[in-house]
């Protein structure tokens, strides 16, 4: 591993360190809460899947409870982080069984995005595919990191945590994964350098998430991370579409969509919009965005008007802050004959029998968000 300079070998310190921040906070000790895991079962028929939900403090609680429910069969489907930094991070995921499997999970950070691509395919070689990843934020509040000017620039540190996963123990190689890499800041836009190498990536490789970094005020990157089944014979080539927009997003998203193009990911980082696009069809479409925390009022009319959810796009977390903030709902005009229905879930001990209800009848589990308490967005 090369140092380039002192501040760069600062930055990487910090950010080796950055998973002890995760438990815990500018050097206070902290004994998070015991993890509160909820059983759901579906009872209408003994064929049907349990489900799990579980939500934690802190990453390290929230693998090694994913490995305790992994060895027992269920399967991470989807997963959310909220609130805070440090020991105050919250997780919370939905786990489906799949009887006769076991699964474990690992996890691995990489505030340098030209270290990622190596380190997840070292883990790839031992079987461990890429799950999901999580925004993390961490932050000084210190008078003596104020003070100094080495470690002012850290006082505000972006990154992602990875977590990964393997099934039955099997230690063979099946995916191979790529990060594009381009750097924003005064003078310097990303959109072409990643939009250039999206457009020379071997086929089979499928972009799957907007990572983020910083460091300081002006010094962050946006990268991709893409993804390869190893055994996939004669990958077909789809274009691919990189959007950076701090105003006309919409405008810019729904011009790719009327040629055909369709969301993958997105992402907002303070004022700075970005979503991932994929050319799957010659058919049109038009996207429809609203805010996450107008979902109460905005959800069903959206809906009501034509519309199919698609994905929540990642947002952002600050220096104290308790939710995730600037995500966006994203909906598709639906032109095919089938009708969706969709219901949002506050994940509370109250809700459980009526979760277990919709999933029994139907509903699956198309999204988490977490906006004045933890919930699931489901569909059928």
């Amino acid at each position: 591993m090369k140092r380039r300079d002192g501040t760069f070998s600062v930055i990487l310190l910090v950010f080796v360190v950055f998973p002890a921040l995760i438990c815990a906070q500018s050097g206070r000790k902290a004994n998070p809460p015991t993890p509160e895991v909820q059983n759901i079962s579906n009872q209408k028929d003994q064929n049907l899947e349990s489900i799990k939900i579980l939500r934690s403090n802190g990453f390290g609680e929230f693998v090694k409870q994913l490995n305790d429910l992994g060895r027992n069969g269920y399967r991470l489907e989807k997963a959310v982080n909220y609130g805070g930094e440090g020991a105050s991070q919250s997780f919370a995921a939905v786990l489906r069984l799949k009887p006769g499997d076991n699964f474990e999970y690992d996890w691995l950070s990489s505030p340098n995005k030209n270290l990622l691509e190596s380190r997840l395919n070292f883990k790839a070689k031992d079987g461990f595919n890429f799950a999901s990843s999580f925004a993390l934020t961490a932050c000084s509040d210190s008078e003596e990191d104020v003070a100094s000017s080495t470690t002012l620039i850290l006082r505000l540190q972006k990154g992602d945590a990875f977590l990964v996963e393997r099934k039955n123990g099997q230690a063979t190689q099946t995916k191979e994964y790529k990060v594009l890499v381009g750097k924003i800041g005064p003078g310097r836009n990303p959109t072409e350098a990643i939009q250039t190498s999206l457009d020379n990536v071997p086929a089979g490789f499928r972009p799957v998430k907007i990572l983020f970094s910083k460091t300081g005020i002006v010094d962050f990157a946006v990268s991709i991370l893409l993804e390869r089944t190893i055994d996939s014979e004669s990958p077909t080539k789809i274009e691919y579409k990189f959007i950076k927009e701090v105003n006309g997003f919409d405008k810019t998203l729904n011009a790719l969509a009327a040629q055909g193009y369709r969301i993958i990911s997105g992402r907002r980082v303070g004022l700075v919009k970005l979503a991932l696009l994929a050319k799957e069809t010659t058919d049109p479409t038009t996207y429809t965005l609203i805010d996450e925390e107008k979902y109460a009022k905005q959800f069903d009319d959206t809906v009501s008007r034509g519309n199919k959810f698609e994905l929540i796009t990642g947002g952002d977390l600050t220096c104290g802050s308790t939710t995730v903030e600037n995500e966006k709902m994203v909906f598709e005009q639906n032109k095919g004959e089938r009708k969706y229905e969709y219901k949002i879930l506050q994940i509370i001990d109250p809700a459980a029998d009526e979760l277990n209800t919709s999933l029994a009848n139907g509903f699956s589990v198309k999204d988490l968000f977490y906006y004045r308490g933890l919930n699931a967005i489901l569909e059928k």
